[in-house]
């Protein structure tokens, strides 16, 4: 937000139109639903058949009069014409929102043949303007009758052009679909609101009717016709090339001819070139034209506003979520919440989704998908960010184009993952097709299983707590019609929803009688999960898919098939065949560019523009500081290269030659974090939507041109080439280029990096299938819970159905199969369902040998994993032999300290004082531990994360002036508590130089070390500056890492940084209060805490303590608490008894993991 007003403010006059819109919507509701529940409908299936036509038609001529009036009022609204006026004066914001759509009207004479121009010019006798550009928010002002002359002139070229690609069965679509610019943009200050109570009750009228029932027999007799709505799908016959009787070169559509008799004369008017004064035929003719070109345009202006309004929404509460709108203050913050969450989305969001869907479908009321998918880019602010890169030309260098920066850097990858989430829902959640009867209950059975199964996956609830949940599912007319049905014959909704129950639920066992009983999904069930449903917010979809991800894990070991792999989402729903066009907006080529650009940006580890090939000098800086980039164990670090970042800096007018810092390379891409979950499913759902949307033209006859071309277009071949293709500005850039030409290597061809199917093979390679064993690089998929697993099973299942598709399967289903059940297709040429030899070749020489992505097609890879385990058994062996000479030095040094204390005390009493320790008393069973009934005594505590440590070990590193993680490889901290001494040379009796205080920073120049010591002998070239009042001082000389005894002299700053560590920049952070507690203890006390909630009874944290985190207070002092620390107490030894190297303890700290990183606070 930078300026301008987004929320009208709660005045009188706005209370009073909300007040009526209220009304307004419930009356709108109960009109909508009225004439399909009416009693003719709520007869049994057997005498359904005997409706007569007439009755059906009767209630569709109902619910086309409340279309139109819907339709013309969406006018008025957006005219702003017969609004309700109160008695008080304008307010200031009134004023601001009256431009409701800021929309202009561009045409050029350039995009028209010259045959339009001449029989508007025969036909009128007025010159044809050039171009028309005019601002048409309430209308057109002062136009002048060249301008209309163009404007006709375009109208009948787009009428000629119609006519001659439609059949005369399809619709027309938009008609000034591609001239009415609409800019909108609310994070630039232009006036928004959640507040559409007209497109909302249109949504729920369309929604009822697509709900009605429909009996077979009709669908038989009439199939291209009974999935139409009224009105809005009538076939006008616009693009018919005939003539009106009063000259004009087309005739006005179906929506035009609804808001005609709306018009005003303010809404567009004409100077005309010869004058005010005509004849009465001439006048006859300027008001027809001047009307039909003003009907002509509001019709446009509403058939955008039902899909521009409600996006407008969407991707403001998205944005809100984000936190873009926090100067707009906590009252922006909950309309968003309540606009997308249960249970008042349905009356909001998912109406707005409605509308969204349906003006993608195209026909004569919608945008169609091209012009959707641009208003969706648009609206989320990505327009120059998911699309192909492009070059230029600057000052005699070709570099790359920088999308625009928004006010935060975050913002394009949040919003980018915002847009991919909502076109999966536009695509997944399309209305469901109609009952054939009273008794089909398919519908609501399938709404209740997919609400259910989702709430589920997020944790295992009670059953009124699922049959909460359920209830998003159904609808005001499925609870009464269950209702009348129970003695109809018809299930009810609790009837459906206990079937629905035991289908996917079982239940939990329940560690008391006393709780109630909880259901939890069940493994079978996990592949229905969708990662983007609706009605689960983002937080919930977080722990839904840790528990999606360890549920298929569980499916995938019970079945025959060992290699099971799922895809990340299953096909979606059967949608209504009125909306099923919609599921053309994942097939644009515009959708393969968003997904390429945003996959390489997951592969450039967050960079959106692709980073160039390193100069020759800064590679030759990289191998002279290769040989110091060692640490104590031996192992190679990338060289804190000062130099290659100041020359990757200087390079102005390329992209950067680092990512993050670091140079690109396959372990920039194993360590990436960046998630790419939305473009798989996006991917996923064009694989189970391919079949469906390439007969979509066949299916729907009445499809507008533009829909049907694309629907034609969209094959087995078209598919492939679109993944192969590489955009002519990604051609030879080096970062997309297999090694040794590129950074990346690869173990199939290399071809095609740029494209999408190269990309995911990249990401496949080297971040979610890298071998973390290899060069000790930790792979990116490791530690980031459900979603990443998901997105790993997800491409391995995609890359699979590309191979099996090129082998030889017999059918989308097949391959489906194979890439489910890990059997590889056999190749059989006369199966191929890719016609193009080339392309079906090149794909399967970018699939050949990728690791593990069949099972046992790799040989070399378990003999690479022999070898690494046999590496890691002698590994494992040195460490536990190292651990067990440290336990015998630590006990031999505890038994001389425990001889030493008792010696200093010769008094009995002083000395039991000494060896006694107080008894700690549990606060809340009052006992101590010495029964051990109650189990292990403990502290209490609190843990969270923190940044503490990290801040602090940003002040240290401060003082080196390291910019970057990888130039702490060669600093190092004086950490013995005796100092450090420089010498002039190696030998340890060389000449004193220095000698340096504990914490001072030196850094390492030169590293040697005794090829008879080991690296207990390792001597180093250090330097140590000292700053002064009159300027700096360096001293350097020779120095020991550590004494030949183990005694650590310099310890590294690389410990320190907390950029690439796997745990991130947060540490956990324990705070205690000092009271103890037994473990069982504390179990029923938490126990007792869920029993009174669940009871809603009182208790202590009611309103402080999240007890289903497991937080909870103190008993004593009230302080939050939800850890307990066990408790440590020193173990008596008998000096006589000396430990045995092979004893047990030694093998019980062989797989402890310390955490050094641990900060506790006491209160």
């Amino acid at each position: 937000r930078i300026s301008g007003g987004h929320i009208e403010y709660e005045e009188d006059r706005w209370l009073h139109a909300y007040g009526l819109s209220l009304n307004l919507s419930g009356t709108g509701d109960a009109l909508a639903e009225s004439p399909f529940s009416s009693s003719s409908y709520n007869v049994p299936e057997q005498s359904l058949s005997l409706l007569t036509s007439s009755t059906r038609t009767t209630n569709k001529e109902a619910v086309s009069s409340l279309f139109a009036a819907f339709f013309r009022e969406i006018k008025m609204w957006l005219y702003r014409e017969g609004l309700l006026e109160s008695s008080s004066s304008r307010t200031r914001d009134s004023i601001g929102l009256e431009a409701l759509q800021r929309s202009t009207l561009h045409v050029s004479a350039s995009q028209l043949d010259a045959s339009s121009i001449e029989r508007i010019v025969e036909a009128t006798g007025a010159i044809v303007s050039q171009s028309c550009d005019i601002a048409c928010e309430k209308g057109v002002r002062n136009l002048p009758e060249a301008k209309l002359a163009l404007l006709e002139a375009a109208l009948l070229h787009e009428r000629t052009k119609m006519s001659s690609l439609s059949d005369g069965s399809c619709s027309h679509g938009p008609v000034m679909g591609d001239w009415v610019k609409v800019p909108h943009s609310p994070l630039a200050g232009d006036c928004f609101s959640f507040h559409l109570p007209l497109h909302r009750a249109l949504a729920r009228s369309i929604l009822c009717f697509c709900s009605a029932i429909v009996p077979a027999e009709e669908r038989s007799e009439n199939p291209n016709n009974w999935w139409r709505l009224p009105i809005l799908d009538d076939d006008d016959g616009f693009a018919s090339d005939d003539t009106t009787a009063d000259g004009i070169m087309f005739k006005p559509d179906s929506l035009s001819a609804l808001v005609r008799s709306t018009h005003k004369s303010s809404n567009f008017r004409v100077v005309w070139s010869s004058g005010p004064e005509c004849s009465t035929p001439e006048a006859q003719l300027r008001k027809s034209r001047s009307r039909l070109m003003s009907s002509l345009l509001a019709s446009t202006k509403v058939v955008h506003s039902l899909c521009d309004h409600p996006l407008r929404c969407i991707a403001a509460s998205q944005q809100i979520d984000h936190h873009m709108w926090a100067k707009n203050g906590a009252s922006t913050a909950g309309m968003a919440l309540n606009y997308g969450s249960i249970p008042l989305c349905r009356s909001l969001r998912d109406l707005d989704l409605t509308m969204v869907q349906m003006s993608a479908c195209g026909f004569n009321v919608g945008l169609g998908a091209r012009r959707v998918f641009a208003l969706l880019s648009n609206r989320f602010s990505l327009e120059n960010y998911l699309c192909d890169p492009d070059r230029k030309n600057s000052f005699g260098r070709v570099a790359w184009v920088k999308p625009p920066r928004m006010q935060e850097p975050e913002h394009p990858e949040l919003l980018a993952e915002s847009f991919f989430t909502t076109v999966c829902v536009l695509v997944s959640d399309l209305p469901p097709p109609p009952p054939t009867s009273l008794d089909d209950n398919s519908v609501l059975r399938r709404n209740l299983r997919r609400e259910l199964l989702h709430a589920l996956a997020v944790e295992p609830r009670s059953h009124s707590e699922a049959m909460q949940a359920a209830s998003a599912a159904v609808s005001r007319r499925d609870e009464t019609e269950g209702n009348i049905g129970s003695s109809g014959g018809a299930s009810s909704v609790r009837t459906v929803f206990a079937e629905v129950l035991k289908s996917i639920g079982q239940q939990r066992n329940q560690g008391s009688r006393s709780a109630p009983r909880t259901y939890e999904l069940k493994a079978d069930a996990s592949d229905e999960y969708d990662p983007s449903f609706y009605h689960l917010r983002k937080t919930e979809h977080q722990h839904a898919m840790d528990n999606i991800a360890r549920l298929r894990k569980q499916k995938a070991s019970a079945s025959s098939s060992k290699e099971m792999v799922l895809p990340l989402v299953a096909e979606p729903p059967q949608g209504h065949p009125r909306f099923l066009a919609c599921r053309l907006l994942i097939h644009l080529p515009s959708m393969f560019a968003a997904a390429r650009r945003y996959l390489m940006y997951a592969l450039f580890s967050g960079s959106w523009l692709p980073p160039s090939k390193p100069e020759p000098d800064i590679i030759a800086n990289i191998e002279m500081l290769g040989d110091t980039a060692m640490d104590i164990s031996g192992s190679s670090r990338p060289p804190p290269n000062r130099e290659y970042s100041r020359a990757a800096s200087s390079m102005s007018g390329k992209s950067a030659v680092t990512t993050n810092g670091k140079p690109f390379s396959p372990e920039t891409v194993a360590s990436s974090s960046k998630s790419f979950l939305e473009v798989l499913h996006i991917l996923t759902l064009q694989v189970h939507t391919l079949e469906e949307c390439s007969g979509l033209h066949k299916q729907l006859p009445f499809l507008d041109h533009e829909q049907k071309a694309l629907s034609s277009g969209v094959n087995i071949d078209s598919y492939l080439k679109q993944l192969l293709h590489v955009p002519r500005s990604l051609v030879n850039v080096w970062a997309l280029q297999c090694a040794p030409d590129g950074p990346l290597p690869s173990d199939g061809s290399g071809e095609n990096r740029g494209s999408v199917l190269g990309l995911l093979i990249a990401l496949y390679e080297h971040r979610d299938n890298a071998k973390g064993a290899s060069g000790g690089q930790k792979s990116g998929n490791d530690d980031h819970g459900g979603a990443r697993a998901l997105s790993s099973d997800g491409l391995k299942w995609l890359l699979r159905f590309f191979s099996a598709l090129v082998d030889g399967a017999e059918g989308i289903k097949d391959a489906c199969e194979a890439a489910t059940s890990g059997v590889p297709i056999d190749s059989s040429p006369s199966g191929q369902l890719c016609d193009d030899p080339q392309t079906r070749n090149k794909i399967q020489r970018m699939l050949a040998n990728l690791p593990d992505l069949w099972p046992g097609a790799n040989d070399d890879s378990s003999t690479d994993a022999a070898s690494s385990n046999g590496a890691n058994e002698k590994m494992k062996e040195s460490q536990k032999a190292a651990q067990a000479r440290a336990m015998a030095r630590m006990k031999k040094l505890q038994s001389k300290f425990a001889e030493s204390m008792s010696s200093q005390f010769n008094d009995e009493s002083e000395k039991k004082l000494v060896d006694d320790d107080e008894e700690n008393l549990c606060i809340i069973c009052k006992c101590d531990d010495a029964d051990g009934d109650n189990g292990p005594m403990g502290y209490l505590g609190h843990v969270q994360r923190s940044r503490v440590a990290q801040l602090s070990s940003k002040s240290i590193l401060g003082q080196t002036g390291a910019s970057g993680s990888d130039d702490l490889n060669n600093f190092y901290r004086v950490a013995g508590g005796k100092g450090c001494q420089l010498r002039s040379t190696e030998s340890m009796g060389s000449a004193p130089v220095a000698f340096l205080p504990l914490g001072s920073i030196v850094e390492v120049l030169q590293s040697k070390i005794s090829p008879q010591l080991g690296l207990l002998s390792r001597r180093v070239y250090v330097r140590h500056v000292t700053e002064h009042q009159n300027g700096s001082e360096a001293a350097q000389g020779w120095a020991s890492i550590q004494s030949w005894h183990g005694y650590t002299i310099l310890s590294p700053l690389n410990t320190l940084c907390y950029t690439n560590t796997r745990w991130g920049p947060t540490r956990p952070i324990i705070r205690q209060c000092g009271h103890a507690a037994h473990l069982k203890c504390v179990d029923s006390h938490c126990l007792s805490l869920h029993q009174r909630a669940a009871s809603n009874q009182p208790y202590d944290g009611r309103f402080s303590a999240n007890i289903e985190d497991g937080e909870f207070l103190c008993p004593l002092c009230k302080q939050l608490s939800n850890i307990v620390i066990p408790e440590d107490r020193c173990i008596e030894v008998d000096p006589a008894v000396r430990p045995s190297p092979t004893t047990s303890s030694n093998e019980d700290v062989e797989d402890i993991d310390v955490v050094n990183d641990v900060t506790i606070i006491p209160w």
